[in-house]
């Protein structure tokens, strides 16, 4: 199947309320219509998941989308300009009147955009951000591989797009910038000093670190 067959499918899929295995440049990804929260719920049920942990949201190459569902601080503008599509994803407060069972129930958003053209692509085409979260079981090692992904979600999952092995091999680093002091959740395939040195800061808190 070619490039453009494939994105016109995952969408298909997608607005059907299908779960959809990505590659990132970290690591691979399940993901649904953000808008959707029975397929929201899947992706729970399929990762054995605490639902009470929020997911994701994948967006894609219109900053202005990002707007509708999420309010960017000037610090989460700082980040995500200098570092691009990349292995980060920012926690800002959820924009007024959004609301999706992604969000488990609170009022923020941790927001994404990653440096791989056909999920930017499957994204500007869906014209909605993806809820996702890495394709495994909850404990079990995040995937590199689509391989590795479709042995643990693939039961779940309508469609896989293998994009080879991921760059990275570590999960994000998530940084929360909706608390009053800036906080890295994980520090993952992005480091605590770039971090800190794009907000300004001379050190930033870190709950939990995956990097070796």
């Amino acid at each position: 199947m070619s490039e453009p067959s494939l994105i016109e499918r995952a969408v298909e899929l997608l607005r059907e309320g299908e779960l959809v295995i990505l590659p990132t440049d970290t690591v691979y990804g399940v993901a649904c219509d953000a808008r959707n929260d029975d397929a929201v719920e899947a992706i729970y049920r399929a990762k054995q998941r605490d639902p009470s942990s929020p997911l994701q949201l994948l967006f894609g190459r219109d900053a202005a989308l990002v707007s509708r569902y999420a309010k960017v601080t000037p610090a989460a503008h700082d980040l995500i300009e200098t570092l691009g599509p990349g292995a980060w994803t920012v926690i800002v407060p959820a924009a007024d009147g959004f609301t999706s069972r992604a969000l488990a129930g609170g009022r923020t958003v941790g927001i994404r955009a990653v440096p791989v053209d056909i999920v930017l692509d499957i994204v500007d085409a869906l014209g909605a951000p993806l809820a996702a979260s890495s394709a495994n079981v909850a404990e079990a090692p995040s995937p590199t591989t689509c391989d590795e992904a479709k042995r643990q979600l693939g039961a779940f999952c309508a469609m896989a797009i293998d994009g080879g092995p991921t760059s990275h091999g570590l999960d994000s680093t998530v940084i929360d910038l909706s608390l009053a002091e800036p906080t890295i959740v994980r520090e993952g395939a992005i480091d605590r000093a770039t971090v800190a040195r794009i907000l300004g800061i001379s050190q930033i808190p870190v709950l939990r670190s995956v990097r070796q």
